[in-house]
Parts: structure tokens; sequence; C-alpha cells
């Protein structure tokens, strides 16, 4: 879909279906939902997007924000012409998802958070995030070596199963150098707490209780500070970073419950 001066990927099965939009984190592409299309393409229109600047959708400028990619995905439920839209946002797409949840809440039937957090490097106001020193040496090593920080940093976000650390390394990998690093310090300068009161639609949380990244007492902060949620994380056992791919039948059955 051409959206002003870039190309955005995505996939879309198609059909007159209440809609899912999932969206995936930092460094990554569409193709981490693979599992979700398979489980819910026959109940809803699932529709997968690559961010811009990752995957195969273009960019003008390494240097976008969060609200630009809000943006972008407001102009793909429009241009698709989507309807009871769940918006399912991961790590960096959860934390676009507060910003579009905060801004433009009605446009969206509801919203699931899966393994994001409204501040990614802690500090003394907000300790449930990774310690900045933590943050310094991932960076440091994405700048030194980028392969070798993509594996490290896909190491971290799925421990318990070395084929998804495999697959997950190999897209990391492929994002171009000068996005992921902007990315990187764009996501790990803000905090977005302030907007987490301004989310009224209804919104879950889920959350694999051994995430790494994206700490577990994060999600129970959103869960008690937005209004549209009702106060509990939905938690994945023996999961990681990234849920949906580990633990697939179990993230699965979450949200069929739930959309």
């Amino acid at each position: 879909m051409k959206i002003g001066d870039n190309e955005i990927f995505l996939t879309d099965t198609g059909g007159e279906k209440p809609a899912l939009l999932f969206v995936h984190g930092i460094m990554m592409d569409h193709s981490v939902w693979t599992k979700q299309i398979a489980a819910f393409a026959e109940t809803h229109r699932v529709v997968c997007v690559d961010l811009r600047g990752f995957g195969a959708s273009s960019t003008t400028s390494p240097e976008t924000t969060f609200e630009e990619h809000c943006d972008d995905l407001l102009a793909v439920v429009a241009g698709l012409s989507l309807t009871d839209v769940t918006f399912v946002g991961w790590s960096m797409g959860g934390a676009i998802g507060q910003i579009m949840a905060a801004k433009n809440g009605s446009s969206f039937k509801q919203f699931v958070f899966v393994d994001t957090t409204p501040q990614l490097v802690a500090d003394d106001a907000f300790t449930h995030a990774l310690p900045g020193e933590a943050a310094q040496q991932l960076g440091g090593l994405l700048m030194e070596d980028f392969a070798t920080g993509c594996g490290a940093f896909c190491g971290m976000i799925a421990p318990e199963d070395g084929a998804v650390v495999e697959k997950l390394t190999a897209i990391a990998a492929a994002t171009d150098v000068g996005v992921a690093m902007t990315a990187f310090g764009n996501s790990g300068a803000r905090n977005q707490i302030s907007e987490l009161p301004q989310i009224t639609a209804p919104t879950t949380i889920i959350c694999g209780r051994n995430d790494a990244i994206c700490l577990p007492a994060a999600s129970e902060f959103m869960a008690k500070t937005i209004p549209g949620c009702d106060g509990n994380v939905v938690w994945i056992d023996d999961a990681g970073h990234a849920p949906f791919l580990t633990r697939a039948d179990a993230f699965n059955t979450v949200l069929s419950a739930i959309i």
C-alpha cells in the first residue's frame, strides 16, 4: 500500500469479517504472526503489517516516530475498509498501540498489548524496566557487530526455543542498521506512562511470565493503570518475550476468548 512517500507491505486474508491487525516488534516483520494467521483466518480478516522501514516496507528516513507509525496504521485500516478491528501489538508494536489507543481509541474495537511496556529503560520513577546499563550494553553490541547483537537480542526474546531464536535472528539481521538503531534510540528515550490513563477502549494485557525484555512488572503496572483494562494480566506460562511463537497454542486460546 502506498502511504505518503512510502510503500507499506502487508498481508491480508480478506473477506467481510471482523479484523485482526497484528503489529510486530522492533527489528521484526509480519512473518512473526504466521501461527496466528493459520489459527484465525477462517473467522477473522487477518492483516499483518510491516512497519515503515522494517521488513519489506520502505522508508524515506530512519527517523520514524511512533506517531508516524500510528498514521500509517490508520491509513491501512481506512484503505482496506477494515471493520470491528482488534489491534494486537507486540513489544514496540504494543508501545505504538498505546499511543494509538490514547489518541485514536474509538477507531478500534479493542486493543491487545503483548509483552510491551510504557517505558523501556528504567529510571528512579519507573523501575519496572531494563536497567540502563543493560540497554547500553545491548546498544553497544549492535553498533560494534550488528549480526552478533541481533543474535544476542533474539536470544533474550525466546530463550525457551532455539528454533524461534534462529528465525527471529534472521529477520532482525536483515533490518537496515540505521532504522534499527534509530528505533532503539527512540524507544529507549520514550516515557508513555501519562498516556495510559487516556486509554478507555477495551484492553487486554498478555505477557510471558519469563519475559526478560519488557518485564512482567511493566505489564502489571499497565493493567492497573489503563482504565480500559480490568486490572489483570493474562499470563502465558513457560514463555519469554514472544509467547505467540513459543507457546502459540496457549496464546491463541487466550486471544480467541476475547475477539
